[in-house]
């Protein structure tokens, strides 16, 4: 298996397109895999990055997250914030990839949808890949439930798939909503605000109705996870995977309100 291409879609996130060659693949968006890349360089590398790869026959290796796949290929979306990220990024066509494993369960998997009216896809940052992957498979099937992606981001400059996404939500009006959410332009979080939250609020729908995949940042998963939960939400109905800032613990009562304006009701009190 080599690597295709390293393309920059946005602000320091960068698609790992592979081809797998002869070997063929079995894999749906979602799903996490053992990943290895040859690196360019080993002396050039340092630390643990270093360290590791010297253990590994030259190979930098970690877990990763399918943005998509074929029978022959995959794509994997990630964010550059340190060495092994940067050596991935800058890493030639053709250069040499291993990988193995299959963790996790698929988006699509994970959604009963027979008994689901509305699929809300909850992103932060390169979280946002594996989403698009479910997007366009999820189109294909013509009784899938109409699917809402609330995209996050912290600066329009992090953006990644907009066209792509307009075209979609335009060509599937009735079955797919985009929503991307620049945090630096209204003033905080989607959990911030009643006015952020909006976006995900359904006037006409029950809160056993809607199914919400939560990708991306830990914090943002484990607000919304109990916030969900503590506004009524069954838990079948919430799937989540967490990027990173997986010990950061959810803002001090930042769960109570998300639960309390997702379900006004329940929580009203009688003056």
């Amino acid at each position: 298996a080599v690597l295709e291409s390293a393309e920059e879609l946005g602000e320091g996130s960068v698609l790992l397109h592979v081809n797998t060659g002869e070997s063929s693949v079995d894999y749906q968006p979602g799903h996490v895999i053992a990943f290895e890349m040859k690196a360019q360089n080993l002396t050039a590398l340092t630390g643990k990055t270093a360290e590791d790869a010297e253990k590994n026959d030259g190979f930098m290796r970690g877990p990763y997250t399918l943005s998509r796949a074929t029978k022959n290929s995959f794509d994997i979306l990630i964010r550059v914030v340190g060495e092994k990220s940067r050596e991935f990024a800058a890493a030639k066509q053709g250069t040499p990839v291993r990988f193995g494993g299959k963790f996790k369960v698929p988006i699509l998997e994970g959604i009963q949808k027979n008994d689901t009216e509305r699929v809300v896809l909850l992103s932060t940052g390169v979280g946002v890949g594996p989403c698009v992957g479910a997007i366009e498979e999820a189109l294909k099937d013509e009784s899938f439930p109409p699917i809402h992606l609330v995209a996050n981001y912290r600066t329009t400059s992090d953006v990644v798939y907009e066209k792509h996404l307009i075209d979609l939500a335009t060509t599937n009006a009735d079955r797919l909503k985009y929503i991307p959410f620049i945090t630096s332009e209204r003033g905080g979080r989607l959990s911030d605000n009643e006015e952020n939250m909006e976006v995900i609020k359904s006037a006409s729908l029950g809160l056993t109705d809607t199914h919400y995949h939560l990708i991306g940042n830990g914090q943002m998963v484990k607000e919304w996870q109990d916030g969900l939960k503590n506004a009524g939400v069954p838990k079948d109905k919430v799937t989540t995977e967490m990027y990173f800032n997986h010990k950061e613990p959810a803002r001090e009562g930042v769960s109570e309100k998300i639960a309390k304006l997702m379900n006004e009701k329940a929580f009203a009190t009688s003056a």
